[in-house]
Parts: C-alpha cells; sequence; structure tokens
C-alpha cells in the first residue's frame, strides 16, 4: 500500500482542531411575537483558533444551549457564544472550562485563494459521526449576497461539497495547508458551495478585539452607472474619464452634504471606478466597489475623487454603523419582535423576519426607502386582529 503524501498527513492533524457542535435553539414566534417557537436542535462544525472557537453565525443564531465535540475528548464539552456577527455570518465561542482548549494547535490562516486553486474542507456533515473530508476547486471570488444577512460581502465559491452540518468547518489550501475561510452555504446549482474568505474573518477578528461588536460600515450613498455615453456627457466627463453618478443620499449617512446628487465618483481610496460600478481587483479582474467599503472599519476614512460641476475634487467620508434603510436589509436576528396590542389589535415593525415570497407589492415598495425619506423612520403595520371589547361585532 502507498503511503500517503504529507500534505495528507498535514490535514489530517488539522482535523484534531475542528469540532462538532450540537445546538438547541428557540427562535421568537413571527406570528405571536410575544412567544417563541418549540425548541429545535441542529448540528454544525466549527475549529479552535487562537482566539477561540470559530464557525458561522447562522449556526448559532438563537442558540439556548451549544455544546461541542472535541476530537480526543470523551464528553461533550458545554460553550457559550462570546461575540456574533450576523452581517459576515461568523461567531466566535468560548468553552465553559477554561482549560479545554490546551495543548490543541490552533488553525492558522492563509491569504485570499486564486482562482482553480484546489481547497479541501473538513467537517461534521449531516448522516455520518465521523470527521469528513471533501476536495474541489475555487471556481469565483466575488461580491455575493450572504444567505444568512442578505448583505453583500466578498466570497469564494467552489465545487467542493458543503453539506448540512459542514457549515463552520475550516477550508484549508491544498497546496499550502493553510486555512483559506470557513463553510458557509451551499449554492441552488449541483456541487456548489461557497466559504467566507480569509479577509472577511480578520475584519470581525480585529472588529471583535475592544469586546464590541461594530459590524460593517454603511455609507447611505446610492449610484447609477455611468455605461451609457450620452450620461456621461450631460454630467462633463471627459474622454477616459470613468465613474457611477450619485443618484440619493441617505438622510442619516454621514456623506450627507460632503457628497451631493450628480457628484461623479472617479475613484476610491485610489481606485478608479470603472462606468459599471466595479473597481480593479486581482490580476485584471474587477469587483463591486462596496468592496473596499466593506474592508473598512467603523470610524476608517474613505477617500473620493468626484468630478462635481466639471471639476474634479478631493472628499473623505467617515465612516459609521448608522441603519439607513426603513426596512433593514439584515433580519433582526436573536431579537424579539417589536410590537404593540392595543384594543386586540397588534401592530408589527415590518422587518426581513416577517416577508417573503408572498409579501403584498405595497410592502415591497419601501425594501429601497432610507430612513427617513417620507418622514418615515420605520414601516408598521397590523399582523393580526383578535377578539376584544372595542371590536367586537
Amino acid at each position: 500500500m502507498s503511503a500517503q503524501p504529507a500534505l495528507g498527513a498535514d490535514l489530517r492533524q488539522h482535523s484534531k482542531a475542528v469540532v462538532k457542535l450540537f445546538i438547541t435553539r428557540q427562535a421568537w414566534n413571527m406570528s405571536q411575537p410575544w412567544s417563541k417557537n418549540p425548541a429545535s436542535s441542529s448540528v454544525c462544525s466549527g475549529f479552535i483558533i487562537a482566539e477561540g472557537i470559530l464557525t458561522n453565525a447562522h449556526c448559532v443564531t438563537d442558540a439556548t444551549y451549544i455544546q461541542m465535540e472535541v476530537p480526543g475528548i470523551a464528553e461533550k464539552q458545554e460553550v457559550r457564544i462570546e461575540d456574533m456577527n450576523h452581517q459576515v455570518d461568523l461567531a466566535l465561542l468560548q468553552p465553559l472550562r477554561g482549560d479545554l482548549l490546551d495543548g490543541i494547535e490552533p488553525i492558522e490562516f492563509g491569504d485570499l485563494p486564486v482562482l482553480r486553486e484546489k481547497v479541501v474542507t473538513i467537517g461534521y456533515p449531516v448522516g455520518g459521526r465521523q470527521v469528513s473530508y471533501t476536495e474541489g476547486v475555487v471556481s469565483r471570488i466575488d461580491m455575493m449576497n450572504y444567505a444568512h444577512s442578505k448583505l453583500s460581502n466578498l466570497m469564494v465559491q467552489t465545487d467542493a461539497a458543503i453539506n448540512s452540518g459542514n457549515s463552520g468547518g475550516p477550508v484549508f489550501s491544498d497546496e499550502t495547508g493553510s486555512c483559506l475561510g470557513v463553510a458557509t452555504q451551499v449554492g441552488s446549482g449541483n456541487s456548489i458551495g461557497y466559504f467566507i474568505p480569509v479577509p472577511v474573518v480578520k475584519h470581525f477578528l480585529k472588529d471583535i478585539e475592544d469586546g464590541e461588536i461594530d459590524g460593517i460600515p454603511k455609507v447611505g450613498v446610492f449610484v447609477q452607472t455611468l455605461e451609457n455615453p450620452a450620461n456621461r456627457a450631460f454630467l462633463g466627463m471627459k474622454e477616459g474619464q470613468s465613474g457611477v453618478r450619485v443618484k440619493k443620499i441617505a438622510r442619516y449617512s454621514t456623506a450627507k452634504n460632503i457628497l451631493h446628487v450628480d457628484d461623479v465618483l472617479l475613484t476610491i481610496d485610489g481606485h478608479n471606478i470603472f462606468n459599471d460600478g466595479r473597481v480593479p481587483f486581482r490580476d485584471n479582474g474587477k469587483i463591486g466597489l462596496n468592496y473596499y467599503i466593506t474592508t473598512k472599519q467603523i470610524g476608517d476614512e474613505l477617500n473620493f475623487r468626484i468630478l462635481r460641476n466639471n471639476k474634479e475634487r478631493n472628499v473623505t467620508i467617515k465612516l459609521a454603523a448608522e441603519e439607513m434603510m426603513v426596512i433593514p436589509r439584515m433580519p433582526r436576528f436573536d431579537e424579539q419582535p417589536p410590537y404593540y396590542e392595543i384594543g386586540g389589535i397588534v401592530f408589527r415593525v415590518v422587518e426581513r423576519r416577517n416577508v417573503g415570497k408572498n409579501t403584498p407589492a405595497s410592502i415591497k415598495a419601501y425594501f429601497d426607502m432610507t430612513r427617513g425619506e417620507e418622514g418615515l423612520e420605520e414601516l408598521v403595520v397590523i399582523g393580526s386582529i383578535y377578539e376584544d371589547e372595542v371590536n367586537k361585532g
């Protein structure tokens, strides 16, 4: 029998730091927001890093009790959530037993992978009790919507099988053996999976260093692409200039009174903005300009070169975390749904947890409305009506 290659042995060593999580959860009942749904259970994967145990936020959302199974330890161990950022679908856990991770070599992170790089996932998919390895290649690196938060951020697509239960496990480079990210979701097509890359993970870990979750900055500036030559000419753009037009600025945006409607954003932090709204990205590629915003921390500055009234100028915006939308794009995970009952009528705030495919068009019309627009801060509807002295008959 031929010996396993050295790299395979290295990955088997990494499996000692990959854990299986057993989660009991109880989510709020969106139809009766004063109560919770029955408890349910699920399994996910996680892995040990220098800061603790890393996994997906969606694995432990609404969790009431979490245990983990560690290779080489007979009994399941209790863990708690230390930090969680739903925006990037990441959570950091800690064992209740302080010395539990002593002697376990933490997994170290590598860099952003390259296209066609071979990757290996390690985790505990549903249907088995043993650790599982799957292989694939990187097929795409782009800004994509995270299934958990509905927000766009950097994501890596692979054909390595990421099944239910694999979520939260590490993804390794088959060439270097370094960790490239965290398995997070399955695509709609066959043999398509996604993982959260190292730059997003490191942003999360840096964010929580001060003990608080600030999250990804929001700019609140809405833009229009300028691929039409007539639009560029109308805005006074010269041959060789490219960028996007500012079409709306949210009331609570830190860019308000700094940027104006009809400004043309030419560069972002020194990177040219193309007419299709993308910016240069690795090996002559392109990526959405929001990429450079997601790499920043709250309080950082963002520099634009703009065209206004046929003159170029530089402006600087300080980034904040203020929610800009009447209906926030991200669900309010773990929070009790806000409601108010009077006379048997239950009024509810519209949010992403209580909208779906059958949401009326009259409600969907508010999806792109910013807070303060038309004097509206949040959208309130009648959720249900119960019999009461004042509404009987």
